[in-house]
């Protein structure tokens, strides 16, 4: 057989093995893991609002002229991905929070800019929303609020006992290229005595 032909049929197989194992890792690592935006909800004086409306007032009020979600927006403020976390899910104190501002730390009370209770508890739904988004780590120990607090969470460690499984797997299916090739390539043999 052709030197080339082997080379080709050797670089094919993998290539062709690995698009359906990188279409399922994708798959199983990113599919279903962040909730529905209409599901997370905040009450507020008898009414629910959901994360939808609550991204409307967020855009309304240009909150990413200032801050950023999961690295998008600016850097004035802070980042905005675990503020609901970090205010341990207390919906009125962050609503209170948005109305009030911290002007000292440069942000306005965003009740001068006529934001109203509903849509400050809207925002909240939204902000609720963001931390519980699967943002594989981030922000980690680099990301900085404007205090110079890390507001992130360590990042995992690769486990080495996981790391056999990868090479068995990497043997594995070389050899059965192998194998294939070398059936291949005796049939042909044989064909041609």
């Amino acid at each position: 057989m052709n030197n080339v032909r082997l080379v080709l049929i050797g670089l094919l197989i993998p290539s062709l093995l690995m698009i359906p194992y990188s279409i399922i890792s994708f798959y199983t690592d990113f599919a279903n893991k962040n909730p529905e935006p209409a599901q997370v909800t905040v009450s507020f004086q008898g009414k629910v609002y959901n994360a939808i409306e609550g991204k409307r007032a967020f855009e309304q009020y240009q909150c990413m002229g200032c801050h950023s979600i999961v690295g998008n927006g600016a850097y004035f403020g802070p980042d905005l991905t675990n503020v609901y976390k970090r205010i341990k899910g207390n919906d009125a104190a962050l609503a209170a929070y948005l109305l009030s501002g911290v002007p000292a730390k440069g942000m306005p009370p965003m009740r001068e800019r006529e934001m109203s209770e509903e849509d400050a508890y809207r925002t909240v739904a939204f902000l609720k929303y963001a931390q519980m988004l699967d943002t594989n780590g981030w922000p980690n120990n680099g990301s900085w609020d404007r205090d110079g607090n890390i507001d992130g969470v360590p990042a995992k460690q690769i486990s080495p006992s996981g790391i056999w499984q990868i090479i068995l797997g990497i043997i594995f299916i070389n050899f059965l290229i192998f194998i294939v090739i070398m059936v291949y390539e005796s049939e042909k043999e044989e064909e041609h005595d």
